[in-house]
This record gives structure tokens, sequence and C-alpha cells, in this order.
């Protein structure tokens, strides 16, 4: 399709018509025919496009067209482009979007498979589609599904950088002979550069347009010296035109019924359908659909409401910049009826239904983040602070260290320094990384967005190609970790330096208040660049903690905080390194600390990775902030605060379980836990083991716990405060754990009442593991296994169900279980093997064959259907609320006790 010069808008007939520069008819002519001819062939590659990006609008030659007419729209007739501008604002429309196929990449000299962003545009998608970094397999022979996904999104993202190159593109043509697009070598050499950047610039910020192309371009020597080209015009002519290109010739409708639209793309075409050509009233352009959008077409109309809004603010910044860098401005400043969807609807209606905007609004931003990102989310507990700053010092180091392994240079060894240190009688707490480090586009951007995490962003990848790629994975998901440092202080600042820059590129972000004021983002001084890339972060202590800070014997220094020791809660002095062996057990990064201010006798508090191999006994302390070594080296153990502070009950769970700790593995064969289950000596009196278990978020604690195990377990972050973890183990190797365990307990040598193996039947019955030989129903002759109690049950047509609540007696202290009456049997009922954390309890999968999250009414029920014959999975209804009797069921000391209990009948 070739438009003949009557078809053509305004703005091109100024420029290049037959009555235009008349006098220098020779140069006008050239600068025209050089454009047609770049127009013939860059159509033929624009018609590639439809092929690579089916679902989007139409990128042929026919918005090239419309672009023109649209320019000449929003322009307005006081706008007059001289011939060489009017050329460099047509090839830069011709090229701006051809680099969305892989012709266009095909012919800038590189295939978009070569380039370094694919593997982690690939990356994205895996990550996407199974929550997982990439295989080196799945980078190297991808699934095709995956690849072409990664394919379009490159397309999208890549075409405007591509565009810069494609003016001075060249090809071989059959015969052997160079073509070039732009086949004038004169005009290639003059402007090739200048239209490339032009067509970039649209997807440039307005600054960047201003600091780039605000110089205007001399004229070549064929042509009169005033045609001077200013690409600022003609670029804001292009990013304007193209936001506005908007109506049904972008989408037609047989196009439309022939792809296979995703349902956000049929929302976009959907609207362009429906929206008419704008036209100019009063310095705004009017964009219209009288037919309207139904309520199930609710989407389109405010994808329509939303662009047309975009428009408009392009509008806005576009006469800005003019206005400001003294050029005549253009006609449309702005879009009409956009200020809220009830003026917007009034062009283009809504059938049946009215345009509410119901968006989330925060009038406190700064409120939302010191709440959300504080006390709000993690409670009352400062030390969450130094957890997540400590989490994301070790993320930043991981990153490094997995940039290095991809791209298969020298093995990085990263390490985190924490440290506390005085100025001016304040105490500061600094915590440092030679991690990839931040730029300041990041550090004063993603940083400071709350609730969006910046680790596998598009920015932070752009500036580090591969790091999608490579096998990193952030502990930190949410975006919230680093606001959680204002509950220390709000005094605050991060210095940094990027790995793709010197010491001279060392940035500062300070915070002097808080979040209630804005930071301030600068260059850092020659005492404060870096000498490696990395991140130091400094905050100063409040006067709360401040007071909390006293030196003790031999100069260290020692910090009061709450400790979560099994049951207990309790306040407690101690120093950095224990904190932050307590904090950050699982650590796959070097953590050294001292315990002296200004940062001497620093030490090696967590190894990497060392939680798999080190001494149980000193795991079991770290989990409980005791000094690894023992009591007897920790001074600092008399707690003043709170004497029972479950210290030795601990020390007699660490020296019990620390050689009977057993790895655990994922799916995949990796470690991910070492645990064991408790001594039964140690059982409470209901018959369970003490809960002395963490859930790590990757390397930090939580408040999540498995009952009745002790050591420690792997975790992913369930929820944003970090404070619930799912553990990463897999069932198959819990089965294999829960037999190891049950082996090794059942050979030791102790005193306890029957009844102990409760604990280990349960989890044997969640992991579809083998308990039939532990003795665990009690009956009036004692404690029976499986067989046993299927054998007492065939002897009775009916008997009574009752939990073991019910027989114990309290007396003194001590604790007794009543006898029971010949027809009761006694199990617990509602006992469930789960995970429990904060504010937050879930279930271990079970194994198929248990159908209750109870596992012991579950084997009961398969102990009916053996004995008596019952149908499977009927055992559930005697358990229901309904059936309650409250009997005699037992005596003590001669007295009868009243228990509640279900009646079972074989009649029923």
């Amino acid at each position: 399709m070739v438009l003949d010069e009557s078809s053509r808008p305004e703005l091109w007939c100024k420029a290049f018509g037959q009555e235009a520069f008349t006098e220098n008819c020779t140069a006008r002519d050239r600068f025209k025919q050089s454009l047609l001819n770049m127009e013939e062939r860059a159509g033929q590659l624009a018609s590639e496009i439809a092929r690579d990006l089916p679902e989007f609008t139409q990128h042929d030659i026919t918005h090239a067209y419309a672009l023109w007419e649209i320019a000449n729209h929003i322009a307005g007739p006081e706008i007059c482009l001289n011939p060489a501008e009017a050329y460099v604002l047509g090839g830069a429309i011709l090229v701006h979007d051809l680099a969305m196929s892989h012709a266009a990449h095909q012919l800038s000299g590189k295939k978009l498979r070569q380039r370094r962003e694919w593997p982690d545009a690939l990356a994205k998608e895996v990550r996407e589609k199974w929550g997982r970094p990439p295989h080196p397999l799945e980078l190297a022979s991808p699934p095709e599904d995956l690849a072409v996904e990664a394919d379009k999104q490159l397309l999208r993202a890549l075409h405007a950088e591509i565009a810069e190159d494609l003016p001075l593109a060249s090809w071989e043509t059959l015969d052997g002979s160079t073509a070039y697009l732009m086949g004038d070598l004169e005009l290639r050499q003059a402007y090739g550069r200048i239209i490339g950047r032009v067509a970039a610039s649209h997807h440039w910020s307005t600054d960047e347009v201003t600091k780039i192309l605000s110089s205007p371009v001399g004229a070549p020597a064929f042509a009169p010296i005033d045609w001077r080209a200013d690409t600022l015009v003609t670029a804001l002519l292009l990013r304007t035109a193209d936001a506005a290109h908007l109506d049904a010739t972008r989408v037609p409708s047989i196009l439309a019924a022939v792809r296979n639209l995703s349902s956000f793309s049929k929302e976009h075409w959907l609207f362009q359908t429906r929206v008419q050509r704008p036209y100019l009233k009063n310095g705004r352009l009017v964009f219209t659909a009288p037919d309207g959008f139904a309520s199930d077409e609710m989407g389109a109309w405010w994808l329509a409401y939303e662009t047309l809004s975009m428009v408009d603010e392009e509008l806005r910044n576009t006469d800005s910049v003019l206005s400001d860098n003294r050029r005549p401005t253009f006609s449309a400043r702005g879009v009409a009826n956009v200020e809220s969807p009830k003026a917007f609807s009034a062009v283009t209606p809504c059938r049946d239904w009215e345009p509410v905007e119901a968006k989330v609004k925060v009038g406190d931003v700064a409120g939302l983040v010191r709440r959300l990102g504080g006390n709000e989310l993690y409670g009352e507990n400062w030390i969450v602070g130094l957890r997540e700053i400590a989490t994301n010092a070790c993320d930043a180091v991981k990153a490094r260290e997995s940039l290095a392994a991809y791209r298969g240079g020298r093995p990085f060894m990263g390490r985190v320094h924490v440290w506390l240190e005085k100025k001016e009688e304040k105490i500061w707490l600094a915590c440092s990384d030679n991690g990839i480090g931040m730029s300041p586009a990041i550090l004063g951007g993603k940083l400071l967005d709350f609730g969006n995490t910046s680790w596998l962003s598009s920015d932070v990848v752009r500036e580090n190609p591969g790091l999608l790629a490579s096998n990193f994975e952030p502990a930190g998901r949410f975006g919230i970790g680093f606001f959680s440092i204002f509950m220390m202080g709000k005094e605050v600042q991060v210095t940094s330096r990027s790995i793709s820059g010197g010491p001279s590129d060392t940035w500062v972000l300070e915070f002097s208040h808080g979040v209630e004021h804005r930071p301030i983002l600068r260059k850092g001084s020659h005492e404060e660049e870096l000498d490696e890339p990395g991140t130091t972060i400094k905050v100063r202590l409040d006067e709360t903690l401040c007071e909390a800070v006293s030196t003790a014997a031999e100069g260290r220094v020692l910090l009061r905080t709450r400790i979560s020791r099994m049951a207990w809660r309790v306040n407690e002095r101690v120093s950095l390194v224990t904190l932050l062996r307590y904090l950050m057990p699982a650590s796959e990064i070097d953590i050294w600390a001292s315990d002296h201010i200004g940062g001497e006798e620093a030490q090696c508090a967590v190894s990497k990775q060392d939680w798999m191999t080190m001494d149980g006994a000193k795991l079991m302390r770290r989990m409980f902030a005791l000094p690894e070594d023992g009591l007897t080296d920790f001074p600092e153990s008399a707690n003043q605060d709170d004497p029972w502070d479950g210290k030795g009950f601990a020390e007699d769970i660490a020296f019990d379980v620390g050689e009977r700790l057993q790895v655990v593995h994922d799916a995949e064969g990796k470690p991910v836990g070492r645990i064991a289950v408790i001594n039964p000596e140690l059982m409470d009196d209901d018959l369970s083991y003490p809960t002395a278990s963490i859930v790590t978020a990757g390397p930090a604690r939580t408040d999540t716990e498995l009952r009745q195990v002790a050591g420690l377990l792997i975790g992913r972050p369930h929820g944003a405060a970090r404070e619930f973890a799912v553990p990463m183990a897999s069932y198959s190797s819990m089965g294999d754990w829960v037999e190891s365990q049950k082996e090794q307990v059942t050979r030791l040598e102790f005193d306890a009442a029957d009844g102990w193996p409760i604990a280990i039947a349960e989890m044997a019955w969640k992991f579809g593991r083998d308990a039939s030989d532990l003795r665990c129903w009690r009956v009036k002759d004692g404690w029976i296994d499986y067989r046993a109690l299927v054998r007492w049950v065939e002897k009775r047509t009916s008997f009574r169900v009752a939990d073991p609540i019910n027989f114990r007696v309290e007396i003194g202290g001590e604790s007794f279980f009543a006898d029971l009456d010949e027809d009761v049997l006694v199990f617990d009922l509602s006992r469930s093997f789960y995970i429990s954390g904060k504010g937050a309890t879930m279930y271990w999968p079970q194994a198929p064959e248990v159908s209750d999250d109870r596992p012991f009414v579950s084997v009961f029920g398969r102990a009916l259907e053996e004995a008596w014959g019952v149908p499977a999975g009927s055992s559930h209804q005697f358990f229901k609320r309904s059936r309650i009797e409250y009997v005699a069921a037992g005596r003590f000391q001669d007295r009868p006790i009243v228990a509640t209990t279900y009646p079972i009948s074989r009649a029923s």
C-alpha cells in the first residue's frame, strides 16, 4: 500500500508538496524520494510483526501512515516542518516499531535468541510457570512454548533499543550486493543515527528526550543552511502521535476473529474498535465511543479510560517541555473528558452500569510504611529489623555469587559483616555486604517501592544481566523487609556501589527522620566511597534501645531483646554474635560480627551452610540463643528480668538430641533440615513432646515450629511478615526420617509411662509408614497396639470412646490417670501433626490412605473396618457432637469419673 500525494496530511505536504520550498526543489525531492524508498522497504519488514506478535494491534505500514495524520492533528496549523525535519520524523515513524519482529533483529545483526537478555527472559517464564530458577538444560534446550513467550517478551521490551540501529541496517541481496534500509548514502551518514535516536526516544522519559535531543541538527551540504532539524520537536511529535493512535484502523475485526487473542489483548482490541478518531476542541483531543460498553465489557471501558488518561498526561508533559525549551507548542495540549470516570462516560457511554472508581487509595503513605513496615506487621520486637537487613545483605551476596557462577567467571566468596559503633555518644548498628550493590536508580527507586520486591525486578535484571537465568533465589520476596529497619531507629544511612561501577560511583541514601520525611540521595564523598561493590546500612538505635545497650565485662556489648525459647518468651541480654546466630541459624553466607564497639575482635558468627555439618548440640543452642559452647561460657546467662527462662530445659534438650539430629531432604535430594524426636523421658504430662524446633524462611528464623520435633527445618516464607514458613522437606524424606527415629527411640532405655509412642505413631501415619506395633491405645488392661485393638473391638458389639484428658487427675502438682471401665477405649481424638506459627496453623499433608487430618481417628476407622466390616471411610460419623454422652466411664480412688464419650455400636 502506497499513498499518493493527495492522500498525505498537511504536515507532510507543507514539507514535501509541490508548492513547498520551490526554490530548493532538488534538495526537497531528494529528501522525499529517500523517505519513499525507505517507506517501501520498511513496509515489507513491518508485515513480519503480525507473524511474531499476532495478539498485538496492527503495526504494519498503515500504522506509519496513521501516525503522520495524528501528528498533523496534534501539531496544528502553526507547526511547519522543513524537509529535513519531515525526513527525520518520517524515518523515525517508519522504524520506531519495526523491531517487534525476529526479522528486524536479524537485520540489525543479531538474532533475538543470541542477545544476552534472552536467557533472563526465558528464565522469567520458567520462574513464573514452575516457581523456581531454571535448570541449565532448560536454558540450553528450552521448551518451545516458553521460548516463544520469552521471544514475545523481549520483542516488546527491546524494540525501541533496536530501532536506534535499524536506519543503518543492511542486508545481502540475492545477487550478492548490499542493500540498506536508508539507500541514500549521504542522507544515511547525515541522519541515520539521528533518526534511530528519535525512533528509540518514544520509550524514553521526557527528561531523557530533553537531555539528549534538545540540540537541533544542521543541514547536509546539498540542502539550504536554514534546514536544520529540531530533533526535540520531531521526537515529541512521534511519542504523542504514537500514544494517541487508538482507533479501529489498528484492530481490524477480521483479524480479531482469526487470531488467538488472550483476554487482556481482547480488551485492547475491543476498546480500540469502539473508540472513534479524535477531533480537536479548545486545545484538547476529544475521543468518543457513541456505541458505548455493556457491563460485560467493563474491563475494556476502564482500559480505554486509563489509556486515554495516559495520552492526556503525555500531551501535558509535551506542552511543558516545549514551553520550557522555547519551542512553539502543539495545538493539542491534553485529552478532554478524562478528569474523572463520570466525565469520560459522557463520551463513551456505559450501558446498564455506572463507572464507580473503587481503586485503593493511600492518603498517608508514610504512616502505612511506618505501620506495616514495622510493629503492626512484625510485632514489638526490634530484632526483626536486624533479621531483615541481614537477610537482605545475604541475598545481595547470593546474587553476586549466582551471577559469577552463571557467567563462568572466577568463583566469588561473599560475606556479611555486622557491628556496633559509637558516634557522638550515640550507638549505631551497621550491616555491610560485598554483594551486587545498587545503582542510584535502584537506591532511590525500587528500594523505596514499598511492597514491591526489587530483587528480580526488570530494573535490577537489566543492570545485572544473567541474574534471572542464574540459580539465584532471594529469601526476601515482599518488598517490605527494608522498612523494618525503622523499628530500630529513625536515622538511617544506606551506602551502595553496584558491581558495574567503580569507587566514584558510590551513592548514599539518608533518612534523618524515618519515613515521615523525604530521604536524601547524594553522591558519596571521597571518604564514603566503597572500595568494592556492595552495600552498607547504618541505623542509629532509638533512645529506648540505647538504654538497653551497656558495656559488660571485658568491654563486650549486650543487647536487650525478647527471645523465643520453646514455650517461653523471655526478655534477655545477649551479645550481638549470639543474637545473629539466633536470627540467622541457616545462613547461606558467612556472617561476621563483633561483640565490641567498633567491630574489634570480629569472628565468623555463622559460617555458610554450617547448620548441615556442625555439632548437633551447638546447633540446638544456636536456636535457643545460648552460646554454642554451653552455659559455662555464658557470663550474661543470669537473667534478672525473667529468672524462669527455660535455659536449663533447653540445655537438656540440646544435649539429648544433639547426636540424633537427622538430615531430611527436599524432592530433589537437597538437605533442608536436621531434626530428631525428643527423648520420651522429656514428655509433657499430656503424652506430648515439648516443641523445640523452628522452620526458617530461607536462612532466617521465624516463629514457625513443628510440633513434637526438635531441630531445624528450612522453609519458604508464607506471608509478608515472614513469621510463618512452610517446610521444604519432601513427604518421602519425612517418612524415612520418622521410621529411623522410631527405631532409635524404641532402642533407648528410659523410665516413662506407657503411651509414649503416641507422637511417633502419629507422625508415622501422617507420612504413610507403619506404626501398628506401637502401643498408643488405652483400655482397662493398659496400653495396646493396633493388632490388639482390632481383637479388642472384635470381642464387642458396643463400647465407648473417650479422649484421655477426661481421665487425668491433678493432685498437689502430680498427675494421675484414672482406671477405665471395661467397655471404654481411650485415644487422642483431636491429635494432629501440624505446623504452627504466629497467628497461623497448617497441617502437614497426610498420607493418601489417611482420610482425616486426625490420624488416630483415621486408623481407628480402619480397625473398625477390619473388625466389624464397617464401610470404608464411614467411621467419622461416630464422632459428631450430637452423639456425645456424659456418663461414668472410669474410677479414681473409688470415685466415678464422668467423661465425655462417643458410643460406638456395631448395630449402628
